[in-house]
């Protein structure tokens, strides 16, 4: 694989040319900070400009276009990453030089990516009513579907606790209670707003003439120079006099046990891969011992997992258990926990952890889309995508790393989902 990075007016591009893949493609992604004003707003968004434009008025319409691209795909997305709200358009269309009879779908693809994001349907200089209303709609009952699913909800509800002070407790979809205020005009100001000043980055991978490519940007990607918005990873925080625990009661069979933790460890920091070895070793993979110990041998959860946030230095550890099991079950799991801090742990356990990692990484390079997002990932830390190096660091953790970033861990939340009352 070759990378190439380059800027056109306020566009940055990474291109990776390679002839693994059959097809190009592409993420043009914007960023800015999480703003509580604006996050519902850019949430909305993506699903207003893929519901139509000027020239193809509806969703029927636009999948119609699509299959004329030989069946291309184009998704969009919202998340945040540390203090970031990013809003993703990506697109994946077959290489137009396996085509016969077609050898223009490039320019094709990137002439309707340009229709999408900078000619949505609108009315009176503003987004259409229908659109907004309708995709207003379909947000909330995303919201309500969050609330419905209780292993995300009692997720979220565990952030918002931990970091209640903090502008990270902001979800990337935003506030249901902000929809109402939602209207055309303001849903197109602020949009025009990203256009004019997010940082705007285009990701290309594919095997494609590096000038061509630079053409199609030059005719179809036209941004005006801006700021850069760099900084993402989120150094908030508190300090922590005691571990904060919120029970709550709902209808539901299956209590939800969330433990958060800070890890004291970012992504910029040098330990960062000490703290994703030992994240694995705790609770990623069936060998892990929050899944061996706690679900396996004494069968006190229906599941169990463990995931760290790099931008925020946090690690949340959830699962399902019997309201019952409450005590012995989160007992259990910080011993986990401190097995790693004092060294209790075996050797196979290390290894097969960096093992799994490792193929991770080799799987995720198979992923054109897979290794696009990884190229972003580490663009905001100011870091070139390696996966050799990557693979190194995670090689190079010994067991004196694992057991002094474990040591790092402060307990900060509890939260509790669960059918009943539970007395202090």
């Amino acid at each position: 694989m070759q990378r190439i990075n380059y800027k056109i007016n306020g566009l940055n591009v990474i291109f990776i040319k390679t002839d693994k893949f059959k097809t190009t493609d592409f993420i043009l992604n914007f960023r800015n900070y999480l703003n509580g004003d604006t996050v519902t707003k850019r949430a909305l968004i993506p699903y207003v400009l893929k519901a139509g434009t000027q020239n193809y008025s509806t969703k029927k319409e636009i999948n119609e276009k699509l299959e004329t691209l030989y069946g291309a795909s184009l998704g969009i997305s919202i998340n945040k990453q540390g203090l970031m709200q990013i809003l993703s358009m990506r697109m994946s269309i077959i290489n137009d030089t396996y085509l016969m009879t077609n050898s223009t779908l490039l320019e094709d693809a990137f002439q309707f990516f340009h229709e999408v994001i900078f000619n949505p349907k609108c009315e009176n200089n503003v987004f259409s009513e229908k659109i907004v209303s309708e995709e207003k709609r379909l947000l909330k009952a995303q919201f309500n579907a969050l609330y419905d699913d209780k292993i995300r909800y009692a997720y979220d509800k565990l952030i918002e606790e931990m970091c209640k002070d903090e502008n990270y407790r902001i979800k990337a979809l935003g506030r249901i209670e902000d929809i109402d205020s939602i209207d055309p005009s303001n849903l197109y100001s602020v949009y025009q707003d990203i256009l004019k000043n997010d940082t705007v980055d285009l990701l290309v991978i594919g095997d494609i003439d590096k000038e061509r490519l630079k053409g199609l940007i030059e005719k179809h990607l036209s941004f005006n120079d801006r700021q850069e918005i760099k900084e993402v990873v989120d150094t908030q925080t508190k300090e922590i006099d005691k571990v904060n625990k919120i029970v709550e009661s709902q209808e539901l069979n299956q209590a939800k046990l969330n433990i958060g933790f800070r890890t004291n460890v970012n992504g910029k920091d040098n330990d960062y891969y000490h703290l994703l070895l030992m994240n694995a070793m705790l609770g990623v993979y069936p060998h892990s011992l929050l899944f061996r110990n706690v679900r396996e041998k004494a069968s006190l959860c229906y599941y169990i997992s463990s995931n760290i946030d790099k931008a925020k230095g946090i690690m949340i550890i959830y699962a399902g258990i019997n309201k019952k099991d409450f005590d012995q079950a989160y007992k259990l799991v910080l011993d986990q926990i401190n097995k790693l801090i004092t060294g209790d742990f075996d050797e196979a356990l290390m290894n097969n952890s960096s093992k799994a990692l490792v193929n991770d990484l080799l799987q995720m390079s198979d992923n054109p889309i897979a290794v696009l997002a990884s190229e972003y990932s580490h663009l905001l830390y100011d870091e070139i995508f390696d996966i050799n190096s990557i693979i190194e660091k995670i090689k190079a953790v010994t067991k004196e790393d694992i057991q002094k970033v474990a040591q790092k861990l402060k307990e900060d939340t509890i939260f509790f989902l669960t059918k009943e009352e539970v007395n202090e």
